[in-house]
């Protein structure tokens, strides 16, 4: 094993309260395309900045259904890889306090995970922009086919509980990452580069709390400087060699 996978173990030994945050470096490695820095594929045929800004989902919730029939409608059909089993396996001998993810594909909880904090929300539950009702992803998914965009009875577009461009996060999910960055001495980075806010605050408040980050990304972040490990490997790798050792 490589001294800095076998330093990472050890730390992780070591800690007594170890929180996670994801990005979409770990989807990735389950096929599913990067929103933000993939320009190939989907994103030649889809204009990000429109599909998730909310203002044009008011207007033109077709452009988002759209995409979301290929996308996000078929993530049933996604498997977690072995970055998603690794951190269940941490959380389930009690390495781990849980996961905060920028993840909207519930691959953590269908790897195993329990307690998982999703910054950017999720597609399993929609509501109606107009009364609020709340629909099931099947009855979404029913009132979309053969439509543009799934309406509610009233007459209202019913929206995915994804956070859009425009919109805050969830204040449940936020709160408890906080809280939880607050209170670890160990916090891990996997796959996310760090630039996107409010969830780049949780490394920040674990630092400022005297805990230990280690960054696990494929490209610089803002953070590798006052991070204590830096791992540059593909996840994949790291955490197939770990989780044979823990």
């Amino acid at each position: 094993m490589k001294q800095e996978y076998l330093k990472l173990l050890d730390m992780i030994r070591k800690a007594k309260h170890t929180f996670c945050l994801t990005g979409a470096g770990v989807s990735t490695l389950s096929g599913i395309p990067d929103f933000r820095t993939d320009k190939s594929g989907v994103w030649q045929r889809f204009d990000r900045n429109r599909i998730f800004n909310i203002d044009v989902f008011y207007s033109e919730p077709e452009l988002f259904y759209k995409f979301a029939k290929e996308y996000i409608y078929t993530l049933h059909r996604v498997k977690p890889n072995v970055v998603h089993l690794f951190l269940a396996e941490l959380e389930k001998r009690g390495l781990s306090a849980g996961v905060a993810t920028q993840n909207i594909d519930g691959l953590h909880q269908a790897a195993g995970s329990r307690v998982v904090y999703e910054l950017h929300g999720h597609a399993r539950t929609s509501h109606c922009i107009e009364c609020g009702r709340e629909y099931s992803l099947q009855e979404t998914v029913k009132r979309l086919t053969n439509n543009l965009y799934p309406s509610c009875d009233c007459g209202g577009t019913i929206k995915p509980d994804v956070v859009f461009y425009g919109e805050g996060l969830p204040e449940r999910a936020l709160m408890k990452s906080l809280h939880e960055a607050g209170r670890c001495d160990l916090f891990l980075v996997l796959g996310t580069s760090l630039v996107v806010y409010p969830a780049a605050t949780l490394p920040e408040m674990a630092l400022q709390s005297g805990a230990k980050v280690v960054v696990m990304n494929k490209t610089t972040t803002p953070f590798d400087q006052k991070a204590s490990l830096i791992i540059r490997d593909d996840l994949k790798d790291v955490c197939e060699s770990l989780l044979e050792s823990i």
